[in-house]
């Protein structure tokens, strides 16, 4: 007995050697390409088809050999479009402040290896966790640096195709995916018989932008007002944000805001830069007191110009504005949509939120009161909660396009699925990355659940495709878990 322990030891220990060292030096480079044929009615008869790659969670420090032999492989396949869904970077640090200089030089890999890449009409992304940090504003620079190289970031947005005679939706939705308590959900509350938008505790600033945006011309030069009210006041704060740049993915908008004990409403830029004037409206808000708030908005030839005044709700409302500023810099802001902003303790609730251009139109109007309580309005997207933007993006689509929504979650399929979206595209669990015959994926990351942490699945009449990604992180290894570039074929039924 003692003799077959010895020997089942010394078995193991040679599988597990053989393990580390394969699923080290081998594995996570040899990548297998992954042939699907999905077959639609939206699809023509006469049509031959639309070929994808799709690929994810490339997770690069550097343009390697490796990345160079990826990068052949797809363009041998002459896709007719190439899918990335998100995980870019190699860490979220590199996305701080303090490491601008290593960001940069990973942005320029990135790049250079999305540059090889060749695809007939065209080379869409979303991003992944791996491509937000706590500085939003930072994250944007990568957003920027791939529309000026020619490829598409679909960052809660979406853009209509034609390949081969068939037309086709893409569309893609953000997934920073901080965790819960970091940033919170706007939801509608019933308060004292009337409802208004909700949001509670949040550890770092927490956004919800408005997305129902027919033409983005109309959305400069307008009053936006509304009124807010905090619980609490000690460790907290509240306020509204104005041209914000939302719809495009980017960071970037005006703000009025209040933070913190004895705080007063203040005027301030984010992304941009304002000359100072008189940004501080010098009014406090009390806690459980309702105070409105109007903001005037202008784009001039030189310059965009803010105007605020806020008020006690019920008391008069001021003749004069009590706060302006100025921006005249080359990242001025000339348009853009409206938003909400909170962070702190307690709850920051919002209400009667109006805004009129000059021209007279009423871009939005919205009091809550026709929308069910605990449920998020349909037309406000909540910074981290991608999913939110698919009823938006999918509201005037015609039903004949073949949708692709490009999530680097899978969990959004969930969403996917009540809006009848034909194929969702993900990453993010990279096959488990570690796997054992039989069991399968050690561990999962995603709500679904180890059954779709990989391959092909329906949700009634929505597909998810589940990528195993090409890179690896934490540990350089990959186990009984192949990196894989996908091959979708859109064919007709």
């Amino acid at each position: 007995m003692k003799k077959f322990k010895l020997i089942l030891i010394f078995v193991l220990s040679l599988i597990f050697i053989y393990a580390m060292i394969y699923g080290h030096y081998v594995e996570p480079y040899n990548v297998k390409t992954k042939k699907i044929d999905i077959f639609s009615h939206k699809i023509s008869r006469n049509s031959p088809g639309i070929k994808i790659v799709h690929i994810s969670d490339v997770h690069m420090k550097r343009l390697s050999d490796y990345e160079i032999k990826v990068a052949e492989k797809i363009n041998r396949l002459e896709p007719d479009v190439i899918l990335l869904t998100g995980d870019f970077f190699s860490s979220v640090k590199v996305l701080e402040p303090g490491l601008v200089d290593s960001m940069h030089r990973d942005i320029e890999h990135i790049v250079r290896f999305i540059n090889l890449l060749r695809a007939k009409h065209g080379i869409f992304v979303s991003r992944g966790n791996y491509d937000f940090s706590d500085d939003k504003e930072i994250s944007d620079l990568f957003i920027e640096v791939l529309d000026f190289n020619g490829t598409t970031a679909l960052t809660n947005c979406g853009t209509r195709l034609e390949i081969n005679g068939d037309p086709l939706y893409l569309f893609g939705v953000d997934f920073p995916g901080f965790p819960q308590s970091e940033v919170t959900d706007f939801r509608v509350a019933d308060i004292e018989a009337n409802n208004v938008l909700q949001a509670l505790f949040s550890e770092k600033n927490s956004y919800s932008h408005f997305a129902g945006i027919k033409n983005i011309g109309l959305w400069k030069d307008y009053i936006y007002s509304g009124r807010m009210r905090l619980t609490e006041t000690e460790k907290s704060g509240i306020g509204i944000t104005f041209y914000s740049q939302f719809y495009r993915g980017l960071d970037k908008y005006y703000r009025l805001r209040q933070a913190g004990k004895d705080g007063t409403f203040q005027l301030s830029p984010h992304g941009t830069a304002v000359t100072v004037e008189n940004i501080n409206t010098g009014f406090s808000p009390e806690p459980n007191t309702w105070v409105r708030f109007k903001i005037e908005c202008i784009s001039l030839d030189e310059y965009t110009e803010m105007r605020a005044r806020v008020w006690t709700d019920g008391s008069p409302e001021p003749d004069e504005w009590t706060a302006r500023a100025v921006d005249s810099s080359s990242t001025r802001l000339k348009n853009g949509t409206v938003g909400l902003w909170s962070g702190g303790e307690g709850g920051h609730q919002f209400d009667d939120l109006i805004v009129v251009n000059v021209y007279g139109d009423t871009l939005l109007s919205e009091d809550f009161e026709e929308i069910r309580a605990e449920s998020n309005p349909e037309n406000w997207v909540d910074y981290n909660y991608g999913n939110e933007a698919i009823p938006v993006l999918m509201r005037d689509v015609d039903p004949s396009l073949f949708t692709v929504l490009l999530s680097h979650t899978p969990d959004y399929v969930l969403t996917a699925q009540k809006y009848k979206i034909d194929l969702v595209l993900s990453g993010h669990t990279h096959g488990g990355q570690v796997c054992l015959p039989v069991i399968g994926p050690l561990v999962s990351n995603i709500k679904l659940g180890r059954k779709y942490m990989q391959g092909l699945h329906k949700f009634n009449n929505t597909s998810l495709y589940v990528t195993r990604g090409i890179g690896t992180v934490l540990l350089p290894l990959r186990f009984f878990c192949p990196p894989e570039i996908t091959v979708i074929n859109l064919l007709p039924e």
